[in-house]
C-alpha cells in the first residue's frame, strides 16, 4: 500500500512540474518540462517495485506525463510543434547519457565516493536510454499524428485519451522488449508491460485536468499576444 502512495506522489509532482512550468514561462515552460520529466524517467525507469503483488517500474507517471506535453503543444499549436516537443525529449535523452558516460570516465580520487554508484546507474542507462529513444520517438510521433488527425473531429478529452492510449501502447511495447527482454524473466517482462500499460491507461484518465489547464494557460497567453499585437498595430 505504501507503494501506491509513492506512485500517487508521482503523479500530482509531474503534474505540478507541467502545470507550473506553463503558467510561469508559457510555451517555452512546455519543452522545460518535458526535458525534466525525461531526464527523472531515464534514472527512475531502472526501479523495479512492487504494487499489489506485480512488478511494475518507476517513472510510470512522469514518463506518462510527456505525452500530456505532447497532447497540450499539439492542440493549441499543431503536430509540427509537437514533433518539435518529441525531438526535444529526445536531445535531452542524449545529452544525459553522454554527459553521464563522461563524467563516470573520469579516474576517481581517494577521496570520491560517488563512483560505483554512478557507475551502476550509467551502466543500465544507456541501454535503456536506446530504447527510451526508439520507442519515444515512434510512439511520440504516433500520438501526434493521432492527436491532429482528431482535432476538430473531437472534443479534447476524447482525442487526447485515444492519442495518448495508443501512443502509450507503441511506446511500451517497444522500451519493454528493449529494456528488458533477456535481463529479466519472460514471466516478469509480461508482468513489467502489462502493469506498465495498466498503470498508464489509469494515467489516462486522470490526467485529463493537466490538459485542460495545460491548454488553458497557453490560449491565454495566445489570446493576450493577439490582443497586445493589435493594440500596437492601433
Amino acid at each position: 500500500m505504501f507503494n501506491f502512495f509513492v506512485l500517487f506522489l508521482e503523479y500530482i509532482l509531474s503534474a505540478m512540474i507541467i502545470l507550473l512550468a506553463l503558467r510561469f514561462m508559457k510555451k517555452e515552460g512546455a519543452y522545460v518540462a518535458l526535458a525534466t520529466l525525461i531526464i527523472a524517467s531515464n534514472l527512475g525507469v531502472a526501479k523495479l517495485f512492487q504494487l499489489f503483488g506485480i512488478e511494475v517500474t518507476a517513472a510510470n507517471m512522469s514518463m506518462g506525463m510527456a505525452f500530456v506535453i505532447y497532447s497540450i503543444l499539439t492542440e493549441v499549436y499543431g503536430k509540427e510543434e509537437g514533433r518539435k516537443a518529441v525531438w526535444t525529449g529526445f536531445f535531452a535523452q542524449l545529452a544525459f547519457v553522454l554527459l553521464g558516460l563522461v563524467y563516470t570516465s573520469y579516474l576517481p580520487s581517494q577521496n570520491d565516493f560517488a563512483q560505483s554508484y554512478l557507475s551502476q546507474v550509467f551502466a543500465v542507462t544507456p541501454r535503456i536510454a536506446f530504447a527510451s529513444w526508439t520507442a519515444f520517438i515512434l510512439s511520440g510521433y504516433t500520438a501526434v499524428w493521432i492527436h491532429h488527425v482528431l482535432k476538430g473531429k473531437t472534443k479534447l478529452w476524447m482525442r487526447n485519451n485515444v492519442a495518448t492510449k495508443i501512443g502509450q501502447i507503441v511506446d511500451n511495447l517497444i522500451f519493454v522488449t528493449i529494456a528488458f527482454l533477456g535481463l529479466v524473466d519472460f514471466k516478469t517482462y509480461l508482468q513489467i508491460f502489462i502493469t506498465t500499460s495498466i498503470v498508464e491507461f489509469a494515467l489516462d484518465y486522470a490526467d485529463t485536468w493537466v490538459v485542460y489547464l495545460g491548454v488553458g494557460f497557453l490560449k491565454d497567453e495566445e489570446q493576450n499576444g493577439n490582443f497586445k499585437v493589435a493594440e500596437a498595430k492601433d
